[in-house]
């Protein structure tokens, strides 16, 4: 049914004066009574009483006047979903992150993405880099938290920020007592590290730091959050990393201290799949990178 037709209806059904109805609808009277006529053959009814002194409205006309509002509301209820779904204001995204991107980064990114755009739901699934990888390239999620490099070449990254790892250590750890710490002062300790599958290429960079410095790790203790390292490190089962001040729960019985000299950084990045435009991806990238910047 003819939109324009309908409008011109209502309005010589709220004026129910042809030339006020039709100086509304910006028409000629002959170009709304054509309207009208069209609209009452399309419906097989008689919707307008009209004589040289009055305008009134049919039962029918009545009726209709009352439905044709309701298809105007809707039609421009519908106009605007798209219009805000086109720009990215409506509608979901699926994001990935890593474990130790939960605690870092997420909350502060989704609060701020929430701010600009609150119509838009965020569905987050915890996942390990490589499994954000697959999940990208088989289109379950349209995002990822992740720890770059990225194997897969075809996969965008945006690196939105580097943090120092600290260690966490048992008060009863001899260690404690020195306020900043190398590498070489762990040669005889054991590590209480994220799962290498986390991030298998930090976790073998991690490694490869201790061999350039003399020595491989005696033991590795995997454990996943970081509240885990941090309860593993109080039992005084090893030397915890911990990346960021919000993976440094406080504690009894634990200090944290500061890597001198050649240490790792936990890299973090947005994963996306290359070429993708759509603005609410858009808007997660440079809420993302904003955030970046505050994070130490």
């Amino acid at each position: 049914m003819d939109l324009r037709r309908l409008a011109c209806f209502v309005a010589l059904a709220e004026e129910l004066h042809f030339r006020r109805a039709a100086e509304r609808c910006h028409l000629t009277q002959p170009a709304l009574s054509q309207q009208l006529r069209h609209l009452e053959d399309e419906l097989e009814a008689q919707l307008v009483y009209r004589n040289k002194r009055r305008v009134s409205l049919t039962p029918a006309g009545e009726v209709f006047a009352d439905e044709a509002r309701k298809m105007l509301h809707m039609s421009k209820q519908a106009a605007q979903l798209v219009r805000r779904t086109a720009r990215g204001e409506l509608g979901q995204l699926f994001v990935g992150c890593t474990a130790p991107g939960m605690f870092i980064a997420l909350p502060e990114i989704v609060r701020m993405f929430s701010k600009e755009l609150p119509d838009v739901g965020l569905v987050i699934q915890e996942m390990t880099t490589a499994e954000q990888e697959e999940a990208l390239r088989h289109g379950r999620i349209q995002l990822g938290i992740i720890h770059p490099p990225l194997d897969d070449s075809s996969i965008s990254c945006l690196k939105i920020a580097e943090v120092a790892f600290k260690l966490v250590i048992s008060n009863q750890n001899p260690l404690s007592r020195k306020r900043k710490l190398t590498l070489g002062d762990l040669a005889s300790e054991n590590f209480i590290m994220f799962p290498r599958k986390v991030g298998p290429q930090l976790y073998d960079q991690i490694v490869a730091l201790c061999q350039n410095a003399g020595f491989s790790p005696r033991m590795i203790h995997e454990a996943s959050p970081a509240q885990s390292i941090v309860a593993m490190a109080a039992a005084n089962f090893g030397v915890g990393w911990i990346a960021s001040r919000y993976q440094q729960f406080a504690r009894p019985g634990i200090v944290y201290r500061e890597l001198l000299g050649p240490a790792p950084f936990l890299t973090l990045g947005i994963a996306y799949n290359e070429g993708e435009t759509a603005p609410a991806i858009r808007k997660f990238l440079a809420v993302a990178t904003e955030i970046g910047k505050t994070i130490v």
